[in-house]
């Protein structure tokens, strides 16, 4: 169960959101917003629940089957019930946040996103205002802030358990082949002129030109790079087989450590792709994997006991659902 922070945004505010200081509650939906469930009386209305399935498929190219979309809706609006019982107990105890860290949250949600506008179009197609975005964050925060004082405390992993777990577990321990992938990204909207894809076409050869002429690939990525890696030096981190789209899957693949791919074409615009390392198929070694052990290990710890607190939530809770089956 993925309780508060994480997902924010698979958890939109309401119409009527909470008042700035998230003192009270704000005053029941409109009738014509209809609620997928009722908690103790306060609605879970359909468009943030809407929206917070659409999150769970978010960056997914494969079709989605009806089983999968149930079991889905099943579980998000379940979680969703989970953060408003919490968000009810939190909000009569002394859980509060500053406008100092809901800037912060707010500012990281942000960079979660390829560009600040594509944070802006996601805000727009669930009809959530910034200031409604911010006011769902301090709720989210202060539930975090009550579960973390109140129920969590401090869960310890010892570093006996990470090599247990490493060793009873070499299935998981397995990756794939991959690389580690630089790239310059001269970006195309979907919608675009042929005039604009000409445009940017004719940008990304020149770049290419200068990379094959000499220039240095991290300069001309901190120059050119319309994506977030520009920061990074054109840095994209590693890519396991299925991971990246098949157009730059295909040519990456091709490539061996210091080899420059052509211009590669994908919804996004033009790459050009340059291979800094590759990594055959095979275990983890412990030593890099101990870490997400020891972060997977803690995650089990914190839910054995969120868990069983929220069951005696909802035991002492008014939980009305009228979910509707999908179609």
């Amino acid at each position: 169960m993925a309780l508060v922070p994480a997902a924010v945004l698979a958890a939109p505010p309401a119409a009527s959101s909470a008042p700035a200081e998230g003192k009270g509650r704000a005053v029941a939906a409109p009738s014509d917003l209809e609620a997928v469930a009722r908690v103790n009386g306060h609605p879970i209305l359909r468009r943030e629940f809407d929206f917070a399935v659409q999150m769970q498929f978010r960056g997914r190219r494969d079709p989605v089957g009806l089983r999968e979309l149930q079991a889905t809706r099943d579980a998000v609006l379940e979680l969703l019930i989970d953060q408003e019982l919490l968000y009810q107990k939190a909000s009569k105890s002394e859980a509060s946040v500053s406008g100092k860290e809901v800037e912060a949250e707010f500012e990281a949600m942000k960079r979660r996103f390829p560009t600040a506008a594509d944070f802006a179009a996601e805000l727009r197609r669930s009809g959530v205002s910034e200031a409604e975005f911010k006011s769902q964050l301090r709720r989210s925060l202060v539930v975090a802030r009550f579960v973390e004082r109140e129920i969590v405390g401090d869960v310890k992993v010892s570093d006996e358990e990470v090599r247990r777990d490493y060793d009873q577990n070499p299935k998981e321990m397995n990756r794939p082949e991959a690389v580690h992938l630089a790239q310059i990204l001269v970006r195309v909207a979907p919608d675009a002129s042929e005039e604009s894809h000409s445009t940017a076409r004719l940008k990304i050869e020149e770049i290419l030109k200068e990379a094959r002429a000499g220039g240095a690939f991290a300069d001309l990525a901190r120059r050119y790079s319309e994506g977030p890696e520009a920061t990074r030096e054109g840095d994209t981190g590693w890519v396991a087989r299925g991971q990246a789209p098949p157009a730059i899957e295909h040519a990456a693949f091709a490539l061996q450590p210091g080899q420059m791919s052509d211009v590669v074409e994908s919804r996004l615009g033009f790459h050009i792709l340059k291979v800094l390392e590759r990594r055959p198929e095979g275990p983890f070694p412990f030593e890099e994997a101990k870490d997400a052990i020891r972060a997977r290990l803690v995650a089990r710890g914190r839910e054995e006991k969120i868990r069983p607190y929220v069951e005696q939530l909802k035991e002492k809770a008014r939980i009305e659902r009228s979910l509707k089956a999908a179609s």
